[in-house]
């Protein structure tokens, strides 16, 4: 879901930088001689192209509210990847503990421990849920559709 959410940002984005692409070839001139080409713009002219091209696409994305939807889904992003990042620390520092042999058994959810062999069941309860079955088929479409 947050790929699509950042696929659609970027495809909003592409649509302002089309639209002022758009503006810019209406104020070219229509007569393009080699001379022209050559001779450097006048450097006023051209900032003042650029201040308003760059006055008009901020304009826009605050006027319609992408930019603040955008922030918004970064800022979320941001959340998400500080949640999965604590997360794979915990499962090293677990993992170092264990490797030190500081750790034998771990209680599960049910006050029994979690023995190695008991990752299969595990695995397969976890199947089993509506979440991560829903998890496995958004992935499973999204490789089949962009594939």
């Amino acid at each position: 879901m947050t790929l699509e959410n950042s696929l659609e940002d970027i495809n909003a984005q592409r649509d302002i930088l089309l639209s002022a692409l758009e503006e810019l070839e209406k104020m070219e001139p229509e007569s393009k001689d080699s001379k022209r080409q050559d001779e450097p713009a006048d450097s006023k002219a051209q900032q003042n192209l650029t201040s308003f091209d760059f006055k008009k696409i901020v304009f826009d994305a605050i006027a319609s509210g992408r930019l603040q939807k955008t922030l918004v889904r970064a800022a979320d992003g941001m959340d998400l990847t500080k949640v999965a990042l604590k997360s794979l620390s915990d499962i090293i520092d677990k993992t170092k503990d264990k490797l030190e042999g500081n750790i034998d058994e771990v209680p599960g959810p049910m006050g029994m421990p979690i023995m190695t062999d008991m990752w299969l069941p595990m695995f397969i309860t976890l199947l089993q849920t509506q979440e991560f079955q829903h998890l496995l088929a958004n992935m499973l479409a999204k490789l089949v559709k962009d594939g």
